[in-house]
């Protein structure tokens, strides 16, 4: 028994909503990230979150390696981007640990992978002291 015209044409049409509704989640699930980090990124936990000390070694390495582009302030210099940015501010501490580990050429982000991992961490828990203190874009 052959398919009617009709039932084809009804089943072209389901086949196109859904595939038009996993489209948009996928959209939007990959605007839901910072810097296209994967979902596995997002899940991973700061170990030295609200833990000063680090924070404060997270601070000296950042002026070590980061603020010649984003400034002893976070506020960017030439092309970097500022760090006091929505983004930024909004993204898990995992992602921005992704980011910093593996950068974006493409962006002027080099990756820092050859930093050790407790460090990557430190600064990520400097960065994140930083939003926590009220940091905001004028």
């Amino acid at each position: 028994m052959r398919p009617s015209a009709r039932s084809l044409s009804c089943l072209t049409m389901v086949l196109v909503a859904v595939a038009t509704v996993c489209l948009a989640v996928s959209t939007v699930a990959q605007e839901l990230s910072f810097r296209n980090a994967p979902a596995s990124a997002a899940q991973m936990k700061n170990p030295y979150e609200g833990h000063a000390g680090a924070a404060a070694a997270g601070k000296k390495l950042y002026g070590q390696n980061c603020a010649q582009c984003h400034g002893n302030n976070l506020q960017g210099m030439g092309p970097a981007p500022t760090l006091i940015n929505p983004a930024t501010q909004k993204a898990k501490a995992g992602e921005l640990f992704w980011f910093i580990t593996n950068g974006d050429l493409n962006k002027g982000m080099p990756s820092w992978a050859g930093l050790p991992k407790p460090q990557r961490w430190q600064i990520v828990t400097f960065l994140e002291s930083k939003f926590n203190e009220g940091i905001r874009l004028q």
